[in-house]
């Protein structure tokens, strides 16, 4: 005879890629006729933007661009000049699938950015951007859990609280403000350049619905009338919601990575400044899901034949923000610093049994205004790693950082930034789980069985083994023996044989 069993669908997703790719950028800048020659190159600064993700059979692919200007100085020593230019990237990552669209997940962080003269009329410009790569797919499991079980059959069942990742999607939005700037502050003649930085403040799962609000963190440089450097920093606030394909608990978490798709910055004739940035917010909800799962069945009155089939479902079992300063000093004896940025370093990740190191940092990039009154920029870079403890073969991260400020330090400028980390292990959960269960006729007692056993506890062994070797139950061994949970190693124990 064959046991009965109900069949349960169980949905996820599963982490099929995860990867760290770095890609650098060069291309050719000439300048218009209109301008003058160049004298030497000040500054540089860049701006990631994402443009499309492409799922395909067995791949996915990405591309994007770095918005760039260049500050020059002209070689007929005139006021300082600025080009902007546009560097197209793309990348594209293989893996096997199971024939289901799945999601592709990313964070764009612009390393580095810098340009150098060819000649009077024209310069190379050169970008390094990071991207955090995460492909998932959808997957179904289907769990067997039986029914109709005769009573002398003892089953061996647990239950498994796993967080697993239930549902993804993204949702794209854009901001469109006018902003003003503070009263006292001279109005913008010609920007020089601008860069928007996201912030997440709040993120959570309501019923069906996922919100999340934050800020876009914008920095502009501008010009005055009197040629004079001015900078800025605005905090554009945005809040959004999404329609979630399923309804979850109070204790189910969104997981939000945000990229910008476009970034428009334009002076108003009027005095403020419009700005018109769309983004994209990828989600991930991660619920926990309890799994009750059969490992084990027999019979002391009856022959028992069992089939397994493996169960690896990937679980998120640990996740962790780190929070870092980095802080650094500059030079600068006779200037002033008009303007500062920082751009963060690719994060590395050297694993080693149950340890991983991450490193990573940023670079300082400074604006300064000497006394004579030329310009000059400056970059100082600073370094940090740290170890992180781990039983998982896979983690995931995003790096992000708040904002930067410099201050004067006796002789010299101090830099700070904060900067965090947000870092996730997923593992493989492997169960064996019964799917099939056989058994044969209730047999009689062989009557020259003992009625009772002494038996040790052996290392390793647990109350079930015990019962199941020796044809008795654990309930029987533990009323008998006035047990509440597992004896102790080497403890003698009645068994009574069933």
């Amino acid at each position: 005879m064959e046991l009965p069993f109900e069949k349960k669908v169980c949905r996820y997703y599963r982490q099929k890629r995860y990867d760290l790719l770095n890609m650098e950028q060069t291309q050719e800048l000439k300048v218009p006729d209109s301008m003058p020659d160049i004298g030497r190159i000040i500054a540089s600064w860049g701006q990631v933007v994402l443009r499309g993700k492409d799922w395909k059979a067995g791949g996915a692919g990405i591309n994007g661009g770095v918005m760039v200007w260049v500050m020059y100085a002209p070689a007929d020593d005139g006021p300082v000049q600025t080009l902007e230019g546009w560097l197209p990237w793309k990348s594209s990552v293989d893996f096997q699938d199971n024939g289901e669209d799945g999601t592709i997940r990313l964070e764009c962080v612009l390393q580095s950015v810098d340009a150098r003269t060819v000649s009077g009329r024209k310069m190379i410009l050169r970008a390094e951007v990071g991207v955090i790569l995460q492909i998932l797919t959808p997957e179904t499991s289907e769990l067997c859990e039986p029914t109709s079980i005769p009573e002398d059959i003892e089953r061996l069942e647990r239950t498994y609280p796993l967080i697993m990742t239930r549902e993804s999607g993204e949702k794209m939005f854009l901001i469109d403000e006018e902003l003003n700037l503070p009263a006292g502050m001279p109005s913008v003649a010609k920007l020089v350049y601008f860069r928007m930085e996201p912030e997440l403040l709040d993120q959570k799962v309501m019923g069906s619905k996922a919100v999340f609000r934050g800020i876009g963190n914008l920095h502009l440089l501008y010009m005055d009338e009197n040629q004079k450097l001015n900078s800025h920093d605005f905090e554009v606030p945005f809040a959004q919601y999404v329609d979630l394909d399923g309804e979850y608990e109070s204790d189910a978490e969104i997981s939000c990575l945000l990229c910008l798709t476009s970034l428009e910055v334009e002076p108003e004739p009027e005095g403020s400044i419009r700005i018109k940035c769309g983004m994209v917010s990828q989600y991930l909800i991660n619920a926990p899901t309890v799994l009750k799962i059969l490992e084990d069945a027999y019979s002391p009155c009856r022959d028992v034949q069992l089939e397994y089939e493996p169960l690896h479902l990937p679980v998120w079992v640990q996740q962790l923000v780190e929070n870092e300063t980095y802080t650094t000093d500059m030079d600068i004896p006779n200037g002033t610093v008009v303007d500062v940025g920082v751009q963060l370093h690719p994060v590395r990740v050297s694993k080693q049994p149950g340890m991983d190191t991450i490193s990573g940092g940023c670079s300082f990039q400074a604006l300064i205004q000497n006394e004579d009154g030329s310009v000059e920029g400056r970059t100082v870079k600073t370094e940090l790693s740290k170890d992180w403890k781990t039983s998982c073969d896979t983690i995931c991260f995003s790096w992000s950082k708040g904002p930067v400020s410099c201050r004067k330090n006796g002789e010299n400028w101090r830099f700070e930034t904060q900067t965090a980390l947000d870092i996730a292990s997923v593992c493989n959960q492997s169960l064996d789980m019964v799917n099939s269960v056989l058994y044969e006729e209730v047999h009689q007692p062989d009557p020259e069985r003992p009625s009772v056993i002494i038996r040790a506890k052996q290392p390793e062994q647990s109350l079930w083994d015990l019962a199941k070797g020796c044809g008795s139950t654990v309930d029987a061994i533990r009323k008998i023996n006035q047990l509440e949970g597992e004896p102790d190693q080497d403890q003698l124990l009645l068994i009574p044989v069933i």
